[in-house]
């Protein structure tokens, strides 16, 4: 599910921040759960990825960004590793990715801008990963 909000960053009432607060406790249990894996599958990666913006963004403001970035960044490593193991996407894999980072591309506004510089440096480069 995609994030959208009318309000912006850093104005949100007690109960959201409560409720984002325990949804990235869960996330976040999720995110380890899934990089202790022998083999990270994008799909599933992606899916962690796609839960954790929201509440960090209501938690952390724009530092929740960059948090999200480094969780983007260490996802496009280890398919970097992959590939030079000799284990490339799926063809699944490689539309999931394609779509992920096309969609994220295309929002702006609210907690979760990806009009921001190095959100798209990021955003397209996995897009360009997920040809190999």
């Amino acid at each position: 599910m995609m994030f959208t909000s009318a309000r912006p960053m850093g104005h949100f009432s007690s109960p959201q921040v409560k409720m984002a607060g325990s949804s990235l406790s869960s996330v976040q249990m999720d995110l380890e759960r899934v990089k202790r894996m022998p083999l990270i599958g994008a799909e599933m990666y992606l899916d962690v990825l796609n839960r954790l913006l929201e509440p960090l963004a209501v938690i952390h403001g724009p530092m929740g960004l960059r948090v999200w970035l480094r969780e983007v960044q260490y996802f496009m490593g280890t398919l970097k590793t992959r590939s030079f193991q000799g284990m490339p996407l799926t063809p699944r894999e490689r539309q999931v990715t394609l779509w992920y980072s096309a969609r994220w591309r295309e929002l702006r506004g609210g907690p979760s801008d990806m009009g921001r510089p190095e959100a798209q440096i990021v955003l397209i480069s996995l897009a360009e990963l997920s040809m190999f």
